[in-house]
């Protein structure tokens, strides 16, 4: 297989995103863009510019510097910019204007509806006056949204009226925890979707989209949505594959190719319902669950994808993984995160890591968003040794720590 050159904009958290990095280059030379200085990145890359990947001026200087065979990002941050840069370069890239759809929810619940794919009663409203006639109007529950945001952050399921103002002002105002808010004004107001929730990590290549990772969510800290967990591949149910049918349809819908997407869904009582498009590799280390449980190179097939090399989409796995994200039990001051006994002590445990540092403040939903402080990945033969694994795990977490109540 011939060497071609990747620019990458953008490099996420080591803990999230290191097994993506790794397998990204083995396919391709890397060359980072990224707007810190490298550390445990440095054995995947050949070459790096420390750049603010947002300055899109000196971005396309670099780019047209390297010449590179293609782009990619998988920061939610940097999907659109990196997708015009792509288009600047003339490499195989997405349409800005596709990548734009799918980032503004607002604007993917328009098109999904239009091409009659599961539509969904939604609003978009700058003031809570206008959310509360949007909101009778759809009829409750509903969710509020920021309408450019990931992570779930921000997110609320709202009953009745009376909960309206406080929600309002937690989608409104959500940012993450690096101070990223919405680049869109406005609060996305829809129906809530009953059901159990999945997500489809899927490959378009040349028009035809493939879903190859498909995966059970577990979500927590109601009427937040915070994600508590993972399992790959999702056990067979009635209505998925006709869901997965429709996620294949909402990517030609949306006007999506030539990259690796992250779609989350419901199989609601109506039927199955998609929730959004992440025009990204999936976060969560959904795709290292691919790649443990089924041999699905993920990672590597949005490396070739961006070169404009014909993917790999081969699996020769058999087994189940799983991943569970561990969260205090109430706000707290975490000084330390550890198993009760050592990491060879639990079958089929892939990585426990614990990764904030000593002293950091963490707080639970609405107070802040994805709070957690480890995560675990485990694998197993079936379903059943998979999850049996992970809750021997689980109960074996140990978080050190003050209350901030108590300070």
């Amino acid at each position: 297989m011939d060497r071609k050159k990747l620019l990458l904009v953008g490099s996420g958290g080591q803990p999230f995103r290191e097994y993506a990095l790794a397998a990204i280059s083995e396919r391709v030379d890397v060359i980072l863009v990224e707007g810190r200085e490298p550390s445990w990145q440095k054995p995947y890359v050949k070459g790096f510019h420390h750049i603010d990947p947002e300055d899109a001026e000196k971005l396309l200087a670099v780019a047209r510097a390297e010449a590179p065979d293609g782009v990619l990002t998988y920061d939610e941050a940097l999907v659109e910019p990196t997708a015009e840069l792509g288009r600047a370069l003339g490499v195989p890239h997405t349409d800005p204007a596709a990548v734009r759809r799918c980032k503004d929810k607002s604007a993917l619940r328009a098109c999904l509806a239009e091409a009659g794919l599961g539509p969904v009663r939604f609003a978009v409203a700058h003031d809570v006056d206008t959310a509360r006639r949007a909101a009778a109007d759809i009829g409750y529950p509903v969710v509020l949204k920021p309408r450019a945001l990931g992570g779930s952050i921000g997110v609320v399921r709202v009953d009745g009226e009376r909960e309206l103002l406080e929600a309002f002002a937690t989608a409104a105002d959500a940012r993450a925890g690096d101070g990223t808010v919405s680049r869109l004004e406005g609060v996305l107001i829809e129906e809530y979707l009953d059901g159990p929730e999945y997500s489809a990590d899927c490959a378009t290549w040349q028009g035809v989209t493939v879903p190859l990772v498909v995966a059970e969510k577990t979500v927590g800290f109601a009427p937040y949505f915070e994600e508590l967990g993972h399992v790959v591949p999702a056990a067979p149910r009635e209505g998925l594959d006709e869901a997965l049918a429709m996620v294949v349809a909402a990517h030609e819908a949306a006007g999506l190719d030539h990259l690796v997407t992250h779609t989350e869904f419901r199989l609601t009582s109506r039927g199955p319902r998609i929730i959004e498009i992440n025009v990204r590799l999936g976060g969560g280390l959904i795709p290292h669950l691919g790649a443990l449980a089924q041999g699905v190179d993920l990672a590597g097939a949005s490396a070739d994808i961006a070169v404009g090399r014909e993917p790999d989409l081969s699996g020769d796995g058999t087994g189940v993984a799983a991943i569970s994200m561990i969260y205090p039990k109430e706000d707290l001051r975490v000084d330390r995160v550890r198993l009760a006994r050592e990491h060879d002590a639990y079958p089929g445990l892939d990585r426990f890591v614990a990764f904030l540092p000593a002293g950091t403040e963490v707080r639970l939903p609405p107070r802040g968003f994805l709070s957690r402080v480890a995560f675990a990945v485990v694998g197993g033969a079936d379903r059943e040794e998979c999850l049996e694994r992970r809750r021997a795990v689980e109960a074996d977490v140990v978080i050190e720590g003050e209350p901030l109540s108590a300070l």
